[in-house]
């Protein structure tokens, strides 16, 4: 089951082993997003995003109401559960723990930060997540789920939701929590992506754009292409 890899278990691989896995998994585009919607309850810190897929996309009331509130506060306690664990009890990361859950109620996966564990800047829980649940799904999309995480997504996971094309999103923590109490601050990155790429902090310049186009008119004749 997807969710032993946030079990204690964990703790007990051999460091080369732990690594082994590091350099298997792949990098993930990091991308602007928008949050489209927020809704809060009173007695939980949750909020919710809704991320939009190939099909039409679900209402923030719909998705509240696709499990009893309790079943739904369930999820993100383990969530919050698998926070602690990487940023307190295992010190792997920060302090973010998620979970995934198909649209029967089934956990699918978990997540943990795992970026100083694996020396990976990817390995965000939601990150770790939406690996695990693809990989059980064999599918690199995720219709049909929701994602509950301990604190408000970074763009990087953000981004990766959409392309998963995630139901929605609970979060617990938000963005200036985690910069508080943290020092994680996501606003900056934010403001990049609203900038021209000759403003950003980053230099981004364009090379050999030709022979890079003429890989993707190759692609483009491809009569079995993918399009995600």
């Amino acid at each position: 089951m997807c969710n032993s890899f946030a079990s204690d278990s964990v703790m007990r691989w051999s460091r080369a082993a732990r690594v082994s896995v590091g350099v298997l998994m792949a990098g993930s585009l990091v991308a602007g997003a928008f949050w489209l919607g927020s809704a809060m309850r009173p007695g939980i810190a949750m909020g919710f995003i809704q991320v939009p897929s190939e099909q039409k996309p679900f209402t923030a009331e719909q998705i509240r109401t696709r499990f009893p509130m309790a079943k739904q506060e369930e999820f993100m306690r383990r969530a919050i559960a698998n926070s602690r664990k990487a940023g307190v009890q295992y010190k792997t990361g920060g302090a973010f723990g998620a979970v995934i859950v198909n649209k029967d109620g089934t956990v699918l996966a978990d997540g943990m930060n795992h970026v100083i564990a694996q020396n990976d800047p990817t390995w965000h829980a939601e990150m770790h997540a939406i690996r695990q649940a693809c990989a059980l799904m064999k599918s690199p999309k995720l219709s049909g789920c929701v994602l509950y995480t301990s604190s408000e997504p970074c763009p990087m996971c953000l981004a990766t939701a959409y392309w998963a094309g995630l139901d929605g999103i609970f979060y617990g923590a938000t963005v200036a929590d985690s910069k508080k109490y943290g020092n994680f601050d996501d606003d900056f990155i934010y403001a990049q992506f609203a900038k021209p790429i000759k403003d950003r902090a980053i230099s981004e310049q364009d090379l050999l754009r030709p022979a890079a186009v003429e890989v993707w008119k190759e692609y483009a004749a491809r009569k079995d292409k993918i399009d995600y």
